[in-house]
């Protein structure tokens, strides 16, 4: 179908309460097509159109989800709903909820049309099942990236591991922080101060894991002083990335090393070519036996 499909055949349009029926079976035979290898056999040839039809005339007939469809000579092939956001600590103002095309539809640009008619180029952001390669690649087609944040939700009662992707105009310098801030972590760039110096902000200070307060010039020159060999790359994980303002990007990420874990964050100022630092604090985490009773 995907090769012989017109693709100026398709409409895409605001839902309306006609559509409820075919917004639900799309609902089900798209989740069968999507999460095959996700999500237990049983559990997806238990899915029933019935109970949805019922949810979909809500959320097509309330002010807050805006739903539209992908149709095809009269049958809804494909869904997608946003809305201002579901979550309290939101990146950006719109979310895509969710969006769905029937397998046999894939590469007929009903996902593209359906992803412009939700959110078009705006700020937003979606979460998405992890290991989701397919899905993954057309959200990055579209200047979604993952922020880094990772919940487990429930899937018809089945739980699953999500993922947030976002898009706005600060995420496609996320790349270039992350490796700014694994540079500062390598040995040989610690030594190089001039290395150091084009990394730092001018007003860079930083609270080391004691409490002390640092300054720029305390920090280039101590990295200097680092003798060849007492250090080794740390392995590093859980990054996460915030946009506390255009041009500043908050990352906190966990750091593992010989001498224990840590977390850390760095506030970066991406306003110019090339990331600086502007602030770092690094927080030892106790051994778990500490926590115990």
């Amino acid at each position: 179908m995907s090769a012989t499909t017109d693709r100026h055949a398709l409409r895409v349009r605001p839902a309306s309460a006609d559509d409820v029926r075919g917004v639900a079976e799309v609902h089900v035979q798209a989740w069968r097509e999507a999460y095959a290898r996700q999500l237990p056999a049983d559990l997806l040839a238990g899915l029933r159109v019935e109970p949805r039809v019922e949810r979909w005339a809500a959320i097509i007939a309330d002010d807050v989800t805006d739903v539209h469809v992908a149709e095809l000579d009269g049958r809804i092939v494909g869904w997608a709903t946003a809305s201002d956001g579901r979550d309290h600590d939101r990146p950006v103002r719109r979310e895509l909820e969710g969006i769905y095309v029937l397998a046999a539809f894939y590469g007929t640009g009903a996902g593209q049309l359906l992803m412009d008619a939700a959110v078009g180029a705006d700020d937003a952001y979606l979460w998405m099942m992890d290991d989701n390669p397919r899905a993954e690649a057309f959200y990055r087609r579209n200047g979604f990236e993952r922020d880094g944040v990772e919940r487990e939700r429930r899937l018809a009662g089945h739980p699953i591991q999500v993922v947030r992707l976002v898009r706005h105009d600060g995420v496609s310098r996320w790349a270039a922080v992350k490796d700014a801030e694994v540079a500062l972590l390598e040995p040989q760039v610690r030594r190089d101060a001039a290395r150091v110096d084009e990394l730092l902000h001018p007003t860079f200070v930083e609270i080391g894991r004691s409490g002390i307060l640092w300054t720029r010039e305390q920090v280039v020159t101590a990295l200097a002083e680092e003798s060849e060999g007492a250090r080794v790359a740390p392995q590093t994980d859980q990054w996460e990335f915030r946009h506390p303002s255009p041009d500043l990007v908050l990352v906190t990420y966990r750091l593992e090393a010989p001498s224990g874990r840590s977390r850390h964050s760095s506030l970066w100022d991406i306003a110019g070519d090339t990331p600086r630092l502007r602030f770092h604090q690094g927080t030892v985490v106790p051994p778990a036996r500490d926590f115990a009773p």
